[in-house]
């Protein structure tokens, strides 16, 4: 594994519900710009290996960086929710929590990084950006945002399931009967990722998670064949690969659908690169602070 020598502080701080996240924080005293970071299904705020170098990137131009652990990370895992001055222990975790709970934790990074900033920018990657465009969205929230490898989630489940359409599943779903356990696990052909020629992987969820993302913001906010209507009066940089295999549209199709819903877009296509910009890191984080730092 490739070293890169920025040295980060491991964090915790409550989301706006109480409960505990844990992350890593890349800060300078005297930098007063800071992003967040919100990562994707089954992610958490080290998995991805373009972290590391864009924590040194980010450092080195004069840019904190927070990467941490929203409610839905990984599959399943123990937290520690603060109700007053009681402590409650709960499982969370991408295969269990409902999809909104973004809000909260995205909510909570931000008043933990405003300690020390002036000016918040928010980062997602794949379905973290619909996590962050859910935020903007919902909370008419007015800050600078990245967007690495965003996806239309709704395309991609439809090509899992096909011949049965989403709202099908949907309907039959709500009509079965639930396990009598806490969790209620959907067996592994329920829910995925399918694209060809040969890239297919299960996920394993519970029916409540994945009703919530199936009837929720993830499939709406970047849903190419059935558009929404939103409006966000910011600046945005969007990056998205030629090679990428959850894209289930023509970029310029994607692209241009943010440019009428985003009053200013910067694009960065890289078309021999994949989800995670592999082979092209250091040129996309550069040019992503170019754009940060390009502010007046």
């Amino acid at each position: 594994m490739q070293r890169y020598g920025a040295l980060g502080e491991l964090v915790t701080f409550t989301n706006s519900k109480g409960l505990r996240l844990d992350g890593i924080l890349y800060h300078n005293n005297a930098d007063r710009t800071t992003i967040i970071h919100v990562h994707g299904s089954f992610g958490n705020f080290y998995h991805n290996h373009f972290l590391r170098l864009m924590a040194k990137m980010y450092s080195d131009a004069g840019i904190n960086f927070l990467s941490f652990n929203l409610s839905a990370h990984d599959g399943i895992a123990e937290a520690i929710r603060c109700k007053g001055k009681t402590e409650e222990w709960e499982y969370i975790g991408y295969s269990v929590v409902d999809f909104s709970t973004c809000i909260y934790d995205i909510e909570g990074a931000i008043d933990f990084v405003q300690q020390f900033s002036d000016r918040v920018v928010l980062q997602g990657h794949s379905l973290g950006c619909d996590r962050v465009l859910h935020f903007l969205t919902g909370k008419e929230a007015n800050y600078d945002f990245i967007l690495l490898g965003p996806a239309d989630s709704y395309q991609l489940h439809k090509n899992w399931l096909a011949p049965e359409t989403v709202e099908q599943q949907i309907t039959r779903l709500k009509a079965q009967t639930p396990v009598e356990n806490e969790y209620d696990w959907l067996p592994l052909c329920e829910y995925g990722i399918k694209q060809p020629p040969d890239f297919v992987y299960s996920i394993p969820i519970t029916r409540k998670a994945l009703l919530s993302i199936l009837e929720g913001p993830s499939f709406q906010l970047i849903r190419i064949g059935s558009p929404v209507q939103f409006w966000l009066n910011q600046r945005a940089i969007i990056y998205m690969g030629g090679k990428d295999d959850y894209q289930t549209w023509p970029t310029e199709v994607m692209f241009k659908y943010f440019e009428e819903r985003i009053r200013e877009v910067t694009r960065i296509f890289m078309p021999d690169s994949d989800h995670n910009f592999s082979g092209c890191e250091r040129e996309v984080i550069g040019q992503i602070i170019e754009w940060v730092n390009s502010v007046n």
